[in-house]
């Protein structure tokens, strides 16, 4: 299965949206399986904990994220303006295609930063 950062971001969005701890993913349109993988991956990243329960077979049933971590606020921070997150996708996939959370971010930050220039006329 291939990493989708726009589910990254639905995913951190929806749990910054919904009231207090335990959310569960179910109420997202988006398969379950899909979901445990980038649910399990962003939480090894330290965006989220989560817990996911699967039945004897291994398949998911269940996926709860149990908070945004400090670093998961960090990054959505970055990520959040559609203005921001659209020009970012423009200009990685004309460049670079597919590439790290990291640089994302990154690139989050100066798009950010020209418009903050621009606004100011600088």
């Amino acid at each position: 299965m291939k990493r989708d950062l726009d589910l990254v971001r639905d995913i951190l969005r929806y749990v910054e949206r919904s009231e207090g701890g335990g959310v569960d993913l179910s109420g997202m349109d988006a398969d379950i399986h899909n979901l445990a993988f980038h649910a399990e991956l962003m939480a090894a990243r330290g965006l989220i904990e989560c817990s996911v329960t699967r039945d004897a077979f291994g398949e998911p049933l269940d996926v709860e994220v149990n908070c945004i971590t400090w670093e998961g606020y960090d990054y959505l921070d970055t990520i959040r303006s559609p203005k921001v997150w659209k020009r970012a996708k423009e200009v990685i996939s004309s460049t670079v295609g597919d590439t790290s959370l990291s640089v994302v971010k990154e690139a989050c930050k100066m798009i950010a930063a020209d418009m903050i220039r621009g606004g100011l006329g600088m």
